[in-house]
């Protein structure tokens, strides 16, 4: 039985936002409000949905959440202040410990060098 690929699943007006330019824009935005311990998760859940060893199952709960990530629309608005993105942070934690199974050394390692470039360090 032949999948379909999880990026299908993506709305095309959201597609061209959840390209590596249009997520790290994002990040850089948010950083500081997110916190590098939640930059490190978005990190290494994005480079495990790019890896080719990743099932399609997983890459698809990953896709739920970086979708819910970069959607302007959810439960509590990003625009709110401190509480704006608990709920991002909620869903991303939640996928990630999830997904450990899928983080390898070198995807954790990479995950710590991007947002260590992140955050100037």
């Amino acid at each position: 039985m032949n999948r379909p690929d999880p990026e299908e699943f993506i709305p095309k007006f959201r597609r061209r936002q959840l390209d590596e330019p249009g997520f790290l824009r994002k990040l850089a935005r948010f950083a500081g409000r997110l916190g590098a311990p939640v930059v490190r998760q978005l990190y290494a859940l994005y480079f495990v949905f790019k890896s080719p060893a990743t099932p399609k199952r997983a890459k698809m709960i990953i896709l739920g959440a970086l979708v819910y990530f970069f959607s302007p629309v959810d439960s509590i608005p990003d625009l709110l202040g401190p509480l704006g993105f608990s709920d991002d942070i909620a869903v991303i934690t939640l996928v990630y410990s999830q997904m450990k199974a899928y983080l390898t050394e070198d995807i954790r390692e990479r995950a710590r060098e991007a947002a260590a470039k992140l955050f100037g360090k």
